[in-house]
């Protein structure tokens, strides 16, 4: 829970896809366990905008029963494969439900691997005000949204690295790498690690691996993916250095099991 932390604080106009999302998640139910992740929320746990995002990512409990709760509060009468529209002023914001269908894990490493990610992020969410100003400082936007923690996102979005290419959308990649590197440098290596290790250590063991695995031994590879696929002046601006720091994780999360 988000106890007696600042509110975060994030400056967009009315019309924004991220201002509209906020006001929409402000109307999802307290009753369904349901979490924010995606790039909005690495967004809000870095507290800036780093790049365009088209809508909103979840991960709830139950994708059936948060969806049937949306409906019956009329938050929503559009439904597409999990996929929501939520109508807000004059224009409407897309939301994706997942669901967490962890239960039983996958034995493919993967897929067992996502579903541990989406139970990190929804079990260890906490809630947080989110306000949103435009630039006359005017409010437009203030809700409480469950967030998946830094540690969360971090694995979520190693997981996004390794399948993305094999996936609908594998020009994609180059966003996750770099949410992947900016979560790594905004986040306190030894608390993203402890928190993986804490929760699930089969989980961090994966992270681990796949970061040295690219990061690693093909930097060079990662560095091409990212500016191949990422072409925002946000990507452009992370250093060689940047992007190569992010081993230094694998290390800790291995250091952090040896000694947890």
């Amino acid at each position: 829970m988000s106890g007696d932390r600042p509110p975060i604080l994030v400056t967009a106009e009315r019309d924004t896809v991220l201002a509209r999302a906020v006001e929409a998640l402000g109307r999802f139910p307290t009753a369904q366990p349901w979490v924010l992740i995606g790039g909005l929320g690495v967004f809000l746990r870095l507290g800036s905008i780093t790049r365009p995002t088209a809508d909103a990512d979840t991960v709830a409990r139950s994708q059936a029963e948060l969806i049937q709760q949306l409906i019956a509060d009329g938050v929503t009468s559009v439904v597409v494969s999990g996929d929501i529209q939520v109508p807000i002023g004059d224009g409407t914001v897309d939301i994706d439900v997942m669901d967490l269908a962890d239960d039983p894990l996958p034995v493919d490493l993967e897929r067992r691997a996502f579903a541990l990610a989406r139970r990190c992020a929804l079990l260890t969410a906490e809630t947080e005000q989110v306000i949103v100003t435009d630039r006359s400082h005017a409010v437009i936007a203030d809700a409480r949204i469950p967030v998946a923690t830094i540690a969360a996102l971090t694995a979520l979005k190693t997981v996004s690295m390794v399948r993305r290419p094999h996936g609908d959308h594998p020009h994609k990649v180059g966003s996750d790498i770099h949410d992947l590197v900016r979560l790594v440098a905004t986040g306190d290596l030894r608390a993203i690690a402890g928190g993986l290790v804490a929760f699930d250590r089969e989980l961090a063991g994966w992270v681990a691996t796949q970061i040295a695995r690219a990061f690693g031994n093909d930097l060079r590879y990662t560095l091409l993916r990212l500016r191949s696929n990422d072409r925002s002046p946000a990507a452009r601006a992370l250093t060689d250095d940047d992007i190569s720091a992010t081993v230094i994780l694998s290390d800790v999360l291995h250091e952090e099991m040896a000694t947890g």
